[in-house]
This record gives C-alpha cells, structure tokens and sequence, in this order.
C-alpha cells in the first residue's frame, strides 16, 4: 500500500511523539493503532533504533491486538532485543497470538526464549506467561526446564499432600518462584476429590485459590487457563481469592467463562453480583466496549451480565 504524503507526515509527526513522556506519547499510540499498517515500517525502524527504551515499549504497545502478520513480525524481532523491557512489551504483543495463530510460530518464539539460559529471568518469565492460555501439559514441562533460580527448591513438596500445610506454606511464600505456586495450582486442581468429604475438598480448592491469589500478585499469568476453567465449571460460589484473581489479571477471553457461573447459579445473589463486578473490572482495565465480539456474544447469549 502506497502511504500517501499527507498520512506519511502524520505518522513521523507520531514517531516524534513517542520519544514524549506522559499524553502526547499514550495519543500517539492510540493514534498509530488507529492508522494500522500504515505505520508498519516506520515503527520497525523505531522499535530497533537506540531510542529510549520506554519510547520503544510505547511503540510495541500501537501492536498489540493487531492481526496482520506484519505486526507479529516486529513483534518477534523485538523480543530479541538487548533491552529486558523491550523484549517484554514485544512478548506481549505476541501474547495474542498465541491461542489464534493456526501454525507454532509464536509458541516457537516464546518457548525459545522461555528455555534460552542466556536471557534475563524477567523476560523468560514473561514469555512462560504469555504462554499462560494454553493447555497444562505444555506450559507444565516448561516450567519444569526453567533455571534453578525460578524452579521449586524444595520447600513446597513436603506440603503439596496436605491442602492446609500448602496454603500456610503459600501465605508465607508470596515471592517464591513463580514455577512453585504454578506448581501449587497444578497439584491443587489435580487431586481426586471424589468420595472425599466435604471438607477436605473444600480445602483443595481453598489451597488453589490461595496460589491464585499470590500468583496475581505477582502479575503472572501462568495459570489463567485453570482461573478460566474454574469459573466455566463453577456451579457453585468459589472462594473470594479466585474473584480477587480474576478480577487482577482476566482478559475478554474470562469473560464467557465467568457469565457461565453466572449463569449456572440463579439463587446465589451475592456469588452473581461479584461475577458480574469482576466482569466490569475486566472491561474497564481493557476497555473493552461493546463493540468487542465478546460483548456483543455476551450480550446475545447473557443479556443481563454485562
């Protein structure tokens, strides 16, 4: 496509802008957004110049849920880039592709840098996040090749047999790797409850959303898919740390599987309020309108949950 002079001015005039601190830089991404691949090029060229670091995380943020190739290109550039925070915005903005693209590209990718011992711990943990939305059995042998720096040293196996030991140990271990609390969730959500009492089952799921709560502390999202699929199997109120959780790091795609237990709980009034809270809380840190896909399926399927 052919940019046109007028267009061509207006896109080095945003460039200048992302070099700024505060308003002019957050306009200029919406605005770069706006314009699409038009941009393109001029924002792989800034991306991989000695610009200011948190110049060329704004541009990879005019990226992020595109769906042109282009984009997902500079994105995978950029995630090799010498600068941690960097290649932490590119990963994000491949982020999205990770459960749509219909090859293994971005799972390449991410994986790669996930396992690469020559890359900064932050970014690795950022890549296994990004990864968060798939399945267990690939993110859990991820997990388990991390660096003995992020792996469970042992401290966690002597409680993950016993849900109450393991959401003491969790509540004194905030900071523990990232890998331990995954870890938690994973051995949590795979015990055999049934036949078990009350009680005890009880428990498990407290334990889990106990390693829930720490993981959203942390800002990880490792284990989203077990978040989304608690609340799509949910036919009852599920502790408030899963809500708390959620509430910190769902995205559009949380949203169906919390209109579910909505759905699946018509007596429960309070459980229904906190759902539909927690979907508000979703929407508003992701602006999402209702001109998303999602809302408007919500909106068809739930009429009275957002």
């Amino acid at each position: 496509m052919v940019i046109r002079s007028s267009s061509s001015r207006d896109i080095e005039q945003l460039i200048v802008d992302l070099r700024e601190e505060g308003s002019a830089r957050e306009a200029a991404v919406a605005r770069l957004r706006v314009i699409g691949g038009r941009a393109d090029e001029r924002l792989a060229s800034f991306i991989s110049s000695d610009a200011a670091s948190s110049g060329r995380q704004a541009a990879l943020r005019a990226l992020e849920g595109r769906e042109e190739a282009r984009a997902r290109q500079i994105a995978r550039a950029a995630c090799d880039d010498a600068d941690p925070d960097v290649a932490i915005a590119a990963i994000a903005v491949l982020r999205g592709w990770v459960t749509r693209e219909s090859g293994t590209e971005v799972l390449d990718v991410l994986s790669g840098v996930a396992l690469d011992p020559r890359r900064e711990g932050g970014v690795r943990l950022a890549a296994l996040d990004a990864l968060s939305e798939l399945p267990a059995d690939i993110v859990r042998p991820l997990l388990q090749r991390m660096p003995a720096s992020l792996r469970p040293d042992g401290d966690l196996g002597e409680t993950l047999d016993n849900p109450l030991a393991m959401s003491e140990w969790i509540a004194d271990h905030h900071d523990a790797p990232l890998s331990e609390l995954h870890e938690a969730v994973v051995r949590s959500r795979g015990q055999d409850l049934d036949g078990l009492p009350t009680q005890i089952r009880q428990a498990w799921t407290l334990a889990r959303g106990t390693a829930h709560a720490a993981l959203a502390e942390r800002g990880s999202r490792v284990a989203l898919y077990d978040l989304r699929e608690s609340f799509d199997s949910a036919r009852t109120p599920l502790p408030l740390d899963f809500l708390s959780a959620m509430s910190t790091l769902g995205d559009a795609t949380c949203l169906e599987p919390l209109a579910r237990a909505w759905s699946a709980a018509p007596d429960e009034t309070w459980w229904r309020d906190r759902l539909r809270e927690t979907a508000a809380d979703i929407m508003k840190r992701d602006k999402l309108t209702g001109r998303h896909p999602v809302i408007k399926r919500l909106r068809s399927k739930y009429p009275d949950f957002v």
